[in-house]
């Protein structure tokens, strides 16, 4: 089965500027991915989302998702916040928000379970609108962030167990944290995992975060062939997309090798399922 596959908008941000919304449609259209996806960083960015409704009919691509980011220091109704209910209500085109909790407070630490019950509280909030909409709210792990193990998310998962809470696979966030354990972690987020985005990543204390780089697919120490066959092992079939962020450059061109890098992989995997049985380290 080759999977559906779709890009971040990360791709096309670099140090000149951002392309166009519509040259982004555009380029991953003639590349040959299946879907876009769109940042929407914080809440108050939310009217941008109303380019998505035509995006099926003009550019003849599927949307993955937006991606928003809560700070709960900030207050609850801090419009950053806020405009996150407010986009939930409503997104048209869109079935799917990544939400990555930034913080849940000023004194508590990434993956402290101390900010489980505001960020429950928020979530439940959050997840009424979702089920009236039929939209998928999904926990995007970030290093530095509250939420920045895998492990968190499936925390907050099993405790609210509310079927449009769900989970994205951050490949490059995994590896960027500790890069251990994956057999382990993709069993733990299999019941909740609705979303996969990988990266090309090395350890480097000038890439993201001075910890690695995000680099496109055919590049890198971080072995997306294991990965891919870890997610086969598990039965994962939803869509996997590509980050980007930071990588700058010409988006069209990097764009495309993470994608024909992604085909390959697929293929020898399929050939040769036994080659990404590696022993994997704990």
């Amino acid at each position: 089965m080759a999977y559906r596959v779709y890009a971040m908008d990360f791709s096309f941000y670099n140090s000149m500027g951002i392309y166009s919304f519509e040259a982004r449609c555009e380029m991953l259209k003639e590349i040959g991915y299946d879907a876009m996806h769109m940042s929407i960083w914080h809440g108050e960015r939310w009217r941008d989302a109303a380019k998505l409704s035509s995006v099926k009919q003009k550019y003849g691509l599927d949307v993955a998702g937006v991606y928003v980011v809560l700070d709960l220091s900030l207050g609850e109704n801090h419009p950053r916040n806020a405009g996150i209910l407010t986009l939930l209500e409503t997104i048209e085109g869109c079935s799917t928000v990544e939400l990555a909790i930034q913080s849940v407070g000023n004194h508590i630490r990434p993956s402290d379970p101390a900010g489980d019950d505001i960020a429950v509280k928020w979530l439940e909030k959050a997840l009424e609108i979702c089920e009236r909409r039929n939209i998928n709210l999904l926990l995007y792990t970030h290093l530095s962030f509250w939420i920045e193990r895998h492990e968190d998310a499936v925390r907050l998962c099993r405790r609210i167990n509310h079927p449009n809470l769900g989970i994205v696979f951050c490949g490059y966030h995994w590896y960027a944290v500790d890069g251990t354990n994956l057999s382990a972690t993709l069993e733990a987020v299999k019941p909740y995992l609705k979303q996969v985005n990988m990266s090309g990543s090395r350890r480097n204390p000038h890439g993201f975060g001075n910890v690695a780089t995000i680099e496109p697919l055919d590049e890198g120490e971080l072995d997306n062939f294991a990965l891919l066959g870890q997610l086969k092992k598990i039965g994962f079939d939803g869509m996997i997309g590509f980050q980007g962020w930071s990588e700058g450059g010409d988006a069209y061109s990097k764009l495309s090798r993470s994608l024909r890098a992604f085909r390959d992989m697929e293929r020898r995997l399929e050939a040769h399922p036994h080659w990404a049985e590696l022993r994997l380290l704990p």
